[in-house]
C-alpha cells in the first residue's frame, strides 16, 4: 500500500475509528479489497505564519468511495462525509494539528475500469504545522 501523507493518514485513521472498513491511501487491487475507500492528500497551502514559528494553512484530502452498486456508493460516501464533518477535531499527528475539517459536498466520480461506481468528496482540513 502506498504511504499516506500525515493529514490523509489521519483522515484514514479517523474513518477506520468511525467504523468504515477498507480504507486505503492508493487504490488496492480488487483481490485485496473490491469496495475500498481511497483517501489522497493535496499540497499544504499556507495561509498564515504564526508567532511561534508555525504555519496555518489548508490541506485538501480527497475521499473516493468505490462500490459495486450506485446506491451503495452514494450511501457510504454520504455517511463518510457526515461522519468526518461531525468528528472530534482537533487531532494531532506527527507534529501536525488538524484543527478543523469541512467539505464541499459529495458527488459522482464516474465508474472505474471494472465498472464499479465511484462517489467522492473533498475534505478541507485546516492544519497547523511547526516548521523546523
Amino acid at each position: 500500500m502506498a504511504p499516506c501523507g500525515e493529514v490523509a493518514g489521519a483522515v484514514a485513521s479517523m474513518l477506520f475509528a468511525l467504523g468504515f472498513a477498507g480504507v486505503f491511501c492508493a487504490p488496492p487491487s480488487a483481490g485485496l479489497c473490491a469496495e475500498p475507500i481511497v483517501v489522497s492528500q493535496g499540497p499544504f497551502a499556507r495561509e498564515a505564519r504564526l508567532a511561534d514559528g508555525g504555519e496555518r494553512g489548508r490541506v485538501d484530502v480527497g475521499v473516493l468511495v468505490c462500490r459495486e452498486g450506485a446506491g451503495a456508493a452514494v450511501a457510504v460516501c454520504l455517511a463518510a462525509e457526515r461522519s468526518l464533518r461531525g468528528a472530534a477535531w482537533p487531532i494531532d499527528v506527527d507534529g501536525v494539528r488538524i484543527a478543523s475539517a469541512d467539505s464541499v459536498g459529495s458527488g459522482p466520480r464516474g465508474r472505474d475500469g471494472s465498472g464499479r461506481w465511484l462517489w467522492g468528496f473533498t475534505l478541507i482540513c485546516t492544519v497547523v504545522r511547526h516548521v523546523g
